[in-house]
């Protein structure tokens, strides 16, 4: 889960219990999940899982909404442009090599298909969380990263990485110097927009459902919610539950695509 996103929620929603929900967890309200849509892309990374993601989990709200995957690359890679990275990332022995915060995350699902798409053979670094990575590419560990907002701009506007594409069909309006991918001349890279949202185990009754996601929409609506999930880069959402299923399961059948048409082996 994204930490701002924790911050700004904590106090608001009343927190009881474990942290997660699995498998036999009493369905009762008090034991939820806030994570973010990588969990839509499990099912088609990992071939046993220790849950069911469709079946143990009822969807209670969006929770906010991300932007599109931010290109960047550590200042030292000489490249300002896809296309002088496609190039560079072409030549025999480039050995670029792209970090993610391990197997089976959005962002290593959106690097993974840019290389498809763009016939470059940049190697994966997976590392322990979104932290990790973005430090191993200010260090120059790794050249390039499909970063999110919260976790790029700031380094962005410091000037410790360059930011080259935006992976949407339009330009972000907090870079909008920066060009999209699609602009850039490669299509068929976009992924659907990132998400935090809260899941509850399968079963909870519909009254304690219908409760816990009131509560939700309560604390997201408000305005200091509001102002503390956009800025650091998400969009306030606080969806009924039965909007928040749409987009579950429309996600969970669309990154099973992405992840074959991106060649991603399930571990």
């Amino acid at each position: 889960m994204n930490r701002g996103l924790h911050a700004c929620l904590c106090g608001r929603i009343p927190k009881k219990g474990a942290p997660a929900p699995r498998s036999g967890t009493p369905p009762d309200g008090h034991t939820v999940l806030v994570t973010s849509s990588s969990i839509a892309v499990n099912p088609s990374i990992y071939k046993k899982l220790p849950y069911d993601t469709g079946r143990d989990f009822l969807p209670v709200s969006q929770l906010a909404e991300g932007e599109a995957h931010i290109i960047v690359v550590n200042p030292s890679v000489p490249v300002r442009t896809v296309k002088e990275l496609i190039a560079l990332a072409s030549k025999p022995g480039a050995k670029l090599a792209y970090g993610s915060p391990g197997v089976g995350n959005t962002i290593h699902l959106a690097s993974a298909l840019f290389n498809v798409r763009a016939g470059t053979q940049m190697v994966h670094v997976p590392y322990k969380g979104a932290g990790p990575a973005i430090t191993a590419l200010l260090a120059g560990e790794i050249q390039v990263m499909f970063a999110t907002a919260p976790l790029s701009l700031p380094h962005i506007r410091a000037g410790k990485l360059r930011a080259i594409a935006y992976n949407s069909v339009r330009r972000a309006s907090f870079l909008p110097d920066v060009p999209t991918v699609i602009e850039s001349g490669l299509t068929g890279t976009e992924m659907p927009p990132s998400w935090h949202g809260m899941l509850a185990p399968a079963k909870t009754p519909p009254a304690v459902l219908a409760k816990l996601a009131a509560e939700v929409q309560k604390a997201v609506n408000s305005p200091q919610t509001q102002e503390r999930i956009v800025a650091i880069g998400l969009e306030p959402v606080g969806s009924a539950p039965e909007a928040f299923r749409k987009l579950f399961a429309s996600n969970i059948k669309r990154f099973a695509e992405l992840v074959k048409l991106a060649g991603v082996e399930p571990e």
